[in-house]
C-alpha cells in the first residue's frame, strides 16, 4: 500500500500530507469512496481541511421510515483511500485507509473515543443489497404479496433491507478508533452487519463487528474497555441504545452496571462517537457480544465446549444435546414437586442458583417490560466432569434491559413483575416451581433484601446516575440534532429526571410487592434501609 507521511486523527487547523509508493503512480479518493484508476492521481503534497460546510451526502439518505434529516451542518472529516499501481503488471496494491478530521478544538472536540468506519457506499445505502436503508425490500410491494406478507404491518416490521439477517448480510469495513488521550488506537478491517431486532427500524442502528481471518484479523487484541481481563474480541457491537434511543442513550448500560458485582454476565461498554465514511454519526454505546469467545476468555475454558441457550432453551451455540438437557430440566421442574428435596437438589444441580437468583432480581425489580418473554440467554460449559467453577451449570447473562427504569407507564416505579416472572418462558417455569422450596425462596429473598439495601440503595444510584449524565452531556446536542429522535436536549434532562424518580420511589414500592407476594408481613418481611 502507499504511505502517508501524517498521521491519521484530529488536528486543530489545516494539515498537508503526502503519499509515497516506490515511484508507482497513486490513485485516491478523500470521500471514503474505492479508489481505482478513473480516480485522481497524486502528483503533489495535499492539505486537509474543515469539510464541515460541504454536502454530508449520506446524513441525507432516509433509514428509517421515521427517519429525519438532521438539523444544520453535519460535521464532517475526510476519509483518504489511496492505491499503488503497477503499470507494467497491470496490478494495484492494498489500500491505505486514513481518517482526518479538523476542527479548533482538535482531539477535544469529543469527549468520547471516536471511530472512523470507511464501507463501500453501496454496501450500506445501495437499494437493492445495501444493508442500512429500507431499500429494494421496502419499496417492491409485489415481494409482499409473492411472499404473502400482509400490507398492515407496524413500521419497524415492514420487510426493509435493515431487517436482512445472515452472514450474506455482512459487509467489509475499514475501522481506526482514535482515544479520548491523543494516543493511538486501534486500525483493522472486520464485517459489519446490522444488529438487534425491533430496532433496526430506528434511523440509527446498532452495528455488529466480526473480526475474522478472511478480513485479515481471526480477533482483535486491544484494551477496548479499559479492563484487566479479557483482552480479545472475536466480535464487539456499537450500539444504538435499543430502545432508548429516543430516551436516555445509557439506560441499558447503567442497569448494567448496576450489577456488575452480582452472579449474572454484563456486557462491558464504553460510549463512543461514530463516523461513517468521515460523516458524524453520533453516539454508540461500545459493546462486549455475548459469543463463545467471550465467555471462553472471560473464564479461561475452551470456547468449543461451550453452549449459549435463549428463552426456552433455543440454540444460539454450541451443542444440540445440551438444548434437550435444558428442556428435561424444564418438563422435570413442572412436573415434580420441588418442595421435596431430592427433587429440589436435581434442579440445582443444573442451574447455578445464585446466578439465576440475581438474574430474576434485576429484572424484577428494573421492570423490564420486554422479559421474561424475551431477552434471556444462558450457557454452560459442555465438559459437565469439570466441576471447577460451576461452569457445568447453567448461569445466566443480563442484557437489554432497556425497557425497564421508568422506560414507560409498564415499567413505572409501582410496576410490579413478580407475576410474569412465575407464568411467563423458561424463567416462569424454573421459578415459579423453585420458590415452592424454603431454602430456595429463603436464599431469594435475602439476597433481594441484600440488593435493595446495597445495589439499589436510592442515594448511591442517583449518584451514579447524575455520573452518567455528566460524561454524556458534553455530546448531546450534536447527537440530538444529527437524529433528531430525543426531540431536545431539555427533553433529554426530563428522560434521565425519569430514571432519578425510579431510583428514588422503586425501593419501597418493591419491597410492599415482595411482602404482598410472598406474604412476608410479620415474618421476615423485606424493610428498605434509611
Amino acid at each position: 500500500a502507499p504511505t502517508c507521511d501524517t498521521r491519521a486523527g484530529f488536528y486543530s487547523s489545516p494539515v498537508t500530507i503526502s503519499l509515497a509508493a516506490s515511484g508507482r503512480p497513486v490513485y485516491y479518493t478523500l470521500d471514503g469512496s474505492e479508489p481505482t484508476l478513473r480516480s485522481s492521481r497524486y502528483t503533489s503534497p495535499m492539505t486537509i481541511t474543515n469539510e464541515s460546510s460541504g454536502d454530508a451526502e449520506l446524513s441525507k439518505i432516509p433509514t428509517s421510515p421515521r427517519w429525519k434529516p438532521p438539523l444544520g451542518n453535519v460535521f464532517k472529516g475526510v476519509v483518504l483511500r489511496a492505491i499503488a499501481v503497477d503499470e507494467r503488471l497491470n496490478t494495484k496494491s492494498d489500500e491505505l485507509i486514513k481518517s482526518f478530521f479538523i476542527d479548533q478544538k482538535g482531539r477535544q472536540r469529543y469527549s468520547f473515543p471516536v471511530l472512523s468506519l470507511c464501507i463501500n457506499k453501496s454496501d450500506f445505502f445501495g437499494y437493492n443489497k445495501g444493508i442500512y436503508v429500507m431499500g429494494k425490500s421496502y419499496a417492491d410491494k409485489d415481494n409482499y404479496i409473492r411472499k404473502n406478507i400482509p400490507l398492515v404491518l407496524p413500521w419497524w416490521e415492514y420487510p426493509s433491507n435493515y431487517l436482512l439477517h445472515g452472514d450474506d448480510n455482512e459487509r467489509k469495513a475499514h475501522i481506526e478508533l482514535f482515544e479520548i488521550n491523543g494516543k493511538d488506537g486501534f486500525e483493522a478491517t472486520a464485517g459489519i452487519r446490522i444488529n438487534g431486532n425491533a430496532t433496526r427500524g430506528y434511523s440509527q442502528k446498532s452495528l455488529r463487528l466480526s473480526f475474522r481471518q478472511k478480513y485479515g484479523l481471526r480477533e482483535l487484541g486491544y484494551n477496548l474497555f479499559q479492563t484487566d481481563k479479557h483482552w480479545s474480541y472475536t466480535s464487539i457491537i456499537l450500539r444504538n441504545a435499543g430502545n432508548d434511543w429516543d430516551k436516555t442513550m445509557f439506560r441499558d448500560v447503567f442497569m448494567q452496571s448496576l450489577m456488575k458485582d452480582a452472579n449474572v454476565d454484563i456486557q462491558n461498554y464504553r460510549p463512543s462517537i461514530v463516523f461513517i465514511n468521515g460523516e458524524y454519526w453520533g453516539i454508540h454505546n461500545l459493546q462486549e457480544r455475548f459469543e463463545q469467545h467471550y465467555l471462553a476468555k472471560k473464564y479461561k475454558i475452551n470456547p468449543d465446549s461451550i453452549t449459549i441457550l435463549e428463552l426456552e432453551g433455543n440454540l444460539v451455540a454450541g451443542n444440540k444435546a445440551s438444548a434437550g438437557d435444558f428442556s428435561e430440566l424444564l418438563h422435570f421442574a413442572a412436573k415434580n414437586d420441588l418442595r421435596v428435596d431430592k427433587n429440589y437438589d436435581q434442579v440445582i444441580a443444573k442451574i447455578n442458583v445464585k446466578s439465576f437468583i440475581d438474574f430474576v432480581i434485576a429484572n424484577v425489580y428494573f421492570c423490564n417490560g420486554d422479559w421474561p418473554n424475551n431477552n434471556v440467554k444462558f450457557w454452560r460449559s459442555d465438559a459437565l466432569t469439570d466441576t471447577s467453577g460451576d461452569y457445568h451449570k447453567w448461569k445466566w447473562m443480563l442484557y437489554d434491559t432497556d425497557w425497564g427504569f421508568n422506560y414507560n407507564a409498564s415499567s413505572s416505579p409501582s410496576s410490579n413483575l413478580l407475576g410474569r416472572a412465575v407464568s411467563e418462558g423458561s424463567v416462569g417455569v424454573l421459578f415459579k416451581a423453585l420458590i415452592t422450596n424454603k431454602k430456595f425462596l429463603n436464599a431469594f429473598l435475602s439476597r433481594f433484601q441484600h440488593h435493595l439495601n446495597e445495589t439499589f440503595y436510592a442515594p448511591a444510584v442517583v449518584q451514579k446516575i447524575e455520573l452518567f449524565k455528566k460524561n454524556y452531556q458534553p455530546e448531546m446536542k450534536e447527537h440530538i440534532d444529527r437524529w433528531r429522535a430525543i426531540g431536545s436536549y431539555k427533553q433529554w434532562e426530563k428522560n434521565v429526571a425519569d430514571l432519578i424518580d425510579f431510583a428514588i420511589n422503586r425501593p419501597r414500592n418493591q419491597a410492599e410487592q415482595l411482602n404482598a407476594f410472598f406474604h412476608l408481613e410479620g415474618k421476615g418481611a423485606i424493610v428498605i434501609k434509611k
